[in-house]
């Protein structure tokens, strides 16, 4: 059976606050790379993902607990404000979506932290954006899903203007094998998005991302206790950014599984192309990385890349 990949109507009120808080999403997705690098002065790679997620998991887990508490923020939960949003109670239908969110989430993570400690921020931030492609990829391959040409240009403009925003950095100081962890991040980083997608039918945006960050954490601690010599942050500054990461992480990855409920992970994702825009632009100013009329150039092609994808319906 052939699904075609109908996008929500642009007036509709819902749509319009998704694709707003998918913009909000790739400006704390932009910051995320310079979070990431910052902390790594602190602790390796490995500890970066494993501290940061045991925290996020801390942090959803006790707002969670105190949200059941507390009579008056039931109205605001998700479920409450969305009837459509009940729990599915059979469970064999979401393992094997789970288990492919907590892998890919899981992969994504590590793979673009080893990637940031091994080539530029501009390159990492780059590859790892070409996920849309992989997305449209696996959907026309796996569900026979359709796209309209609007759509499809839209995300070939948007990633050729992502890569023109990082391809003076490219041609400078590549890393073949910090460049080859990062595109292997994109391929993981779309599994997350279309299992998400697949999830937000029966589970809130939080309910995800404390499933997504509690098993990454899990199965990062193995590693962490083998590889590293020491596991948590010896300064009070580390703590400090990893905390900061922590929250920008949970306001980033809570807003795209929010937006997957109403908008498809091929548009999300293209949305998300902007990120490099600002990350570009930090990594020239905190680490003196190129950013050259090319990289502006860039900028502009990811923005028309991007209206062309949001206005297809």
């Amino acid at each position: 059976m052939t699904l075609r990949l109908d996008l929500p109507a642009p007036n509709s009120t819902r749509t319009k606050l998704a694709i707003a808080i998918a913009l909000a999403a790739s400006v704390l997705l932009g910051l995320m790379p310079i979070l990431i690098r910052i902390a790594e002065d602190y602790m390796s790679p490995n500890a970066v993902t494993f501290n940061r997620f045991w925290v996020i998991s801390v942090i959803i887990g006790a707002w969670q607990v105190t949200s059941r508490l507390t009579p008056q923020n039931k109205q605001f939960s998700e479920s409450s404000s969305y009837p459509d949003t009940k729990i599915e109670t059979n469970t064999q239908k979401l393992i094997v979506p789970l288990m492919i969110l907590a892998i890919a989430f899981v992969g994504t993570q590590l793979l673009w932290a080893w990637s940031l400690s091994q080539t530029a921020v501009a390159n990492s931030e780059i590859l790892h954006s070409l996920a849309p492609g992989f997305t449209v990829l696996a959907g026309w391959l796996l569900f026979k899903q359709t796209f309209g040409s609007r759509f499809l240009v839209g995300i070939a403009i948007a990633t050729m203007g992502a890569i023109a925003i990082g391809i003076s950095d490219f041609s400078s100081s590549i890393s073949l094998g910090g460049d080859g962890l990062a595109l292997l991040s994109a391929v993981f980083w779309a599994a997350y998005f279309m299992s998400v997608e697949k999830l937000r039918s029966q589970f809130g945006a939080m309910a995800i991302l404390l499933w997504a960050s509690g098993t990454c954490a899990l199965l990062c601690f193995p590693v962490v206790l083998v590889v590293e010599d020491g596991i948590l942050p010896q300064l009070r500054e580390g703590w400090i950014v990893l905390t900061i990461l922590a929250f920008n992480t949970i306001a980033c990855h809570g807003s795209i599984a929010y937006t997957l409920k109403w908008l498809s992970s091929g548009l999300v994702a293209t949305i998300l192309l902007l990120s490099p825009i600002l990350t570009a632009i930090m990594g020239w100013l905190l680490f003196s990385e190129t950013l050259s009329l090319l990289n502006i150039l860039g900028f502009t092609i990811v923005l028309v890349g991007v209206y062309f994808v949001i206005s297809e319906s």
